[in-house]
């Protein structure tokens, strides 16, 4: 018996240590709900030869690693199982059991899209096994998600990419567990019934519905969102509908008791429908009006703001729902109008002042409650700080008056470049497990297009959030974000090492004021609402130098960076398996935001130097200032290996009301917004003529 006992520890001992070893080896994103490891022995990526449908005539669109497997009638060794199950005790039909016994692997799912998600993750176990030449233990894996619709927002307003890179962001969105998008097209769609809208170089409604076959067939739901009311500029700024405005000298927002509103609003819905054929939502926009009700009809009516918001919410939900559609609406307006809306973003509010501040204007919600359309889905979007009071008392507030509810949080809110805050990780991370805890109707993560950074700079948080909306635990960043490096490029690159993101993110900030006195980098800003750092006078030869020694100083540590960031990445490289182009546009981010660090030292050389140093000096700058021409060639070469860069001949650029970065040109000179002035300034004043 004592043998028998010590036999059986020994056996739980060395299972326990195996799902150790199994965690390191085998990152699997998102982590499944349960995971047993039953014997170390199992089966390699070679070894599967056959697919067996079970209970199901329809195969699933199958992973990269099992596309090529033969059908075959009966289970034997090597052979992988599909079996649908109705009868399965599992609380969703995403949710999935897989068992490797050995040389059989089999994939138990209530619905089709069970298989689907249970097919993603043997394929990240296939990746792994091949990638480090090891085996996949026998196990079982029970998973579901804890939030059923988990989408990521699409914003295409400020540029378009090729078309086939949007079927290979649909196969890394699946791949991730996320099954849904929310695409704002804006004058992006070639609209039928409102054809000056479409920009000349839109996506056809024909084009846009292939894709959202091609996502149907993934599981990931494509809708559309069509910006209403306010947000309103690439339809308002034309001529022909200045009349729909309801400030006559603004293209913002739309007047709501303008009839001609609707035709035009509801006319540009359908296309959009027409082009998301299988989405469950269409999604209205609404927010960030701003000051509602200047046009004549307007104020003839003598509604307030709140009215005139509802009556517009009430008009294209009623819409939605005739045409088979639910509503969603961004939700800011009924706080703002309701004198709460500080509470659901400021964190610097103390939670005594939340309670006074929703004490003595709830009643305004409340005594408003009949304008609410209860066919709508109220989009609570905080892309900061999502549990603080004032944001969950608003979630509980529609809780409690039965609207339903989906949480926005943000992988790319207004950062130039690239994300920051670890690709947005805590406000992710928080906002996933709000929306679990409050089971809240779903949730979107947005990516806002108003600095337009490249699509593949925002794959971390994409990632991140597919990680924790499908099975939230409370798990530091580093250790999703090592999870991230194993799954998206290689386990090879896993280690804490080998993160080069976080450094990047790190020396943008220098990057983004570097070249300024006064400004930012987040928004276009005209001439008079920035400040370029002065040219060092030639008659005050160390004054610049010591003026601007804070910058001097800042650029040399910006330099330091950039040579650690660069060799790092010549290392992941040599050593990705997968995803090579999001390092070349990382890359590429990288020798751009050096620029004004290393041209900063070349004016501090220039300012310090005399004699025949003042020469060289000069020279250098000058060669440098010269050589940035080739620099953004290149930037521009790697980014339109996907994306179209530029607006197309003769495109209207709106009034810029939100100064959106990627508003300020129609070719690509936004990027280099400061980069360009000062190297003519440079080219102009400091030119080795008569040196």
């Amino acid at each position: 018996m004592k043998k028998i006992v010590t036999g059986i520890l020994l056996l739980v001992a060395t299972l326990h240590s195996f799902a150790a070893d199994f965690n390191e080896q085998f990152r699997l994103m998102p982590q499944p709900q349960k995971i047993e490891v039953l014997n170390p022995k199992g089966i390699r990526y070679s070894d599967l030869r056959a697919v067996v449908l079970v209970n199901t005539k329809e195969k699933p669109v199958m992973p990269a690693m099992l596309s090529s497997l033969p059908i075959a009638s009966a289970a034997a060794a090597n052979s992988l199982s599909l079996i649908t199950d109705e009868n399965l005790k599992l609380p969703s039909d995403e949710g999935y059991m897989l068992e490797i016994n050995g040389k059989q692997i089999s994939i138990k799912a209530k619905q089709q899209a069970g298989l689907f998600y249970g097919l993603q993750t043997l394929q990240q176990l296939l990746e792994d096994s091949r990638d480090q030449q090891i085996e996949i233990p026998s196990l079982r894996i029970t998973d579901y998600p804890e939030i059923p619709y988990r989408a990521i927002h699409l914003d295409v307003k400020h540029h378009l990419d090729a078309g086939r890179y949007y079927y290979d962001m649909i196969d890394r969105l699946a791949s991730v567990k996320i099954n849904a998008i929310i695409v704002e097209f804006e004058d992006k769609l070639r609209y039928r019934k409102a054809p000056l809208v479409g920009a000349a170089n839109a996506i056809s409604i024909e084009e846009f519905e292939q894709l959202s076959k091609y996502a149907k067939d993934r599981f990931v739901e494509i809708s559309p969102l069509v910006q209403g009311l306010g947000h309103a500029s690439f339809i308002l700024k034309h001529e022909e509908y200045k009349s729909l405005r309801d400030d006559p000298n603004s293209d913002w927002a739309f007047d709501p008791l303008n009839p001609k509103t609707y035709d035009l609003q509801f006319a540009l819905y359908e296309d959009a429908m027409k082009a998301t054929p299988y989405g469950r939502y269409l999604h209205v926009g609404g927010d960030e009006v701003g000051k509602l009700g200047q046009s004549e009809l307007a104020k003839k009516s003598g509604l307030k703001p709140i009215e005139l918001q509802m009556y517009w919410l009430k008009k294209v939900s009623d819409f939605a729902v005739a045409h088979n559609r639910i509503p969603i609406f961004w939700d800011d307006m009924v706080f703002k109008l309701s004198n709460l809306y500080e509470t659901t973003y400021d964190k610097d509010i103390p939670a005594q002042k939340v309670e006074e501040l929703w004490k003595q204007n709830e009643h305004l919600l409340n005594e408003n409650l009949s304008l609410f359309p209860k066919n709508c889905v109220y989009m609570r979007w905080n892309y900061d700080y999502s549990k603080i009071p004032g944001n969950e008392k608003a979630i509980d507030w529609y809780k409690k008056n039965g609207l339903p509810a989906m949480a926005a949080t943000a992988a790319q809110t207004m950062w130039p470049m690239m994300p920051r805050n670890r690709s947005n990780f805590p406000a992710i991370k928080d906002f996933c497990q709000l929306t679990a805890e409050k089971k809240m109707d779903g949730i979107l993560c947005t990516i806002w297009d108003d600095c337009s950074p490249h699509f593949e700079t925002i794959w971390r948080g994409i990632y991140d959030f597919g990680y924790l909306s499908w099975n939230y635990e409370n798990v530091p960043v580093e250790k999703v974000h090592q999870a991230f490096r194993h799954r998206y490029y290689s386990p090879a690159l896993a280690g804490a090492e080998n993160e080069f993101q976080d450094l990047l993110e790190d020396v943008l900030p220098f990057w983004e004021t570097a070249l300024l006195a006064e400004g930012d980098r987040s928004n276009y800003h005209q001439q008079k609402d920035f400040k370029l750092i002065e040219i060092p006078d030639q008659n005050k030869p160390g004054a610049w130098s010591v003026k601007y020694k804070d910058k001097v100083s800042g650029a040399a540590k910006a330099i330091r960076q950039y040579d650690e960031i660069k060799k790092r990445m010549n290392n992941a490289m040599k050593l990705s398996r997968r995803n090579d182009y999001s390092l070349e546009i990382l890359n590429q981010v990288n020798e751009m935001q050096v620029y004004p660090a290393k041209l900063l030292v070349l004016l501090d050389q220039y300012d310090r130097a005399t004699g025949e140093n003042k020469r060289k000096a000069i020279q250098d700058l000058n060669a440098y200032v010269n050589g940035f021409k080739d620099l953004r060639q290149q930037f521009e070469k790697v980014y339109a290996q996907s994306r179209i860069l530029g607006n197309p001949e003769g495109y209207q650029l709106d009034m810029n009301v939100h100064e959106h970065l990627a508003n300020g040109t129609n070719n690509t000179d936004w990027m280099f917004v400061y980069e360009l002035p000062i190297n003519l300034q440079i080219t102009e004043k400091l030119a080795p003529k008569g040196m």
